[in-house]
């Protein structure tokens, strides 16, 4: 049993929000809306730094709950009932590529009309975005910033955004997912021309250095060097949670942007 609590946090993703920071974005949302005019619900509130936030009447749910009035529950199972309309506000827990936090998403997305959430950076990928309730349409983001959690009572850094969606009745369009294009392709290292590294502190990097390991470098065929050079392949790689990172469809859709084919 012990063991098992040591690890609980891990398990249980609980990286809480910092106070300063869930007043900051609490700032941001009532910006777009108006908290009285919604039932508010925290889904997984941990330490209740939104939910203390909040106007009396509000709902915090938590499978582990550490501060008082949050219901013990899996916010994936609850419904909720209001006369009034709904809004989602706080930070759940991310999972392995961003699979926990899609899953709180569309479970908010089902009966709530504005969701503001803390989400792992990911969500800035368009096959992370293509998987959220279409009826939802992004209205704010900004970059949370560094340290803005708490893991074990210290101060703990993961890239991560905030975003306010509402809900619509029209569809939002789904981002075109393309990882082939007609002037180039990704190939071995005895047939390309150059190199992209596609991991870690210099994703995006470059270069003629055919002896890097594949699983850490995208092989390129193509006489676009030039072109590729002037792409800023930082910035995507950096819509992660973890080690900086790019994709096959983030290096086709910047090199689209960039030339307009």
């Amino acid at each position: 049993m012990k063991n098992w609590m040591e690890t609980n946090d891990v398990l249980l993703d609980q990286y809480y929000t910092r106070q300063h920071v869930a007043q900051k974005l609490y700032r941001s949302f009532r910006k777009f809306c108006d908290p009285e005019r919604y039932q508010l619900v925290e889904p997984s509130a941990g330490t209740g730094s939104f939910f203390m936030l909040m106007p009396q009447g509000s709902l915090a749910f938590d499978v582990d709950p550490k501060f008082p009035g949050i219901v013990t529950a899996d916010f994936l199972s609850v419904e909720i009932r209001s006369e009034r309309e709904v809004a989602v506000v706080g930070n759940p827990p991310f999972g392995r590529s961003a699979s926990m936090a899609v899953r709180f998403f569309n479970h908010a997305a089902w009966q709530a009309s504005v969701i503001a959430l803390i989400l792992p950076r990911t969500f800035r990928k368009a096959s992370i975005e293509n998987r959220l309730d279409r009826n939802f349409h992004l209205i704010h983001e900004e970059t949370v910033q560094r340290d803005a959690f708490l893991f074990r009572s210290k101060p703990y850094d993961v890239p991560a955004i905030f975003q306010i969606w509402e809900r619509r009745d029209e569809l939002r369009e789904l981002q075109h997912v393309a990882i082939h294009h007609r002037d180039f392709s990704f190939t071995t290292p005895d047939r390309a021309d150059f190199a992209i590294q596609r991991v870690g502190a210099r994703a995006g990097r470059v270069h003629r250095d055919f002896t890097r390991s594949p699983s850490s470098h995208y092989f390129i065929r193509g006489e676009v060097e030039p072109i590729m050079k002037r792409l800023n392949f930082t910035r995507v790689a950096l819509n992660v949670a973890g080690n900086p990172s790019l994709s096959k469809s983030e290096i086709v859709s910047l090199y689209r942007q960039l030339t307009g084919r």
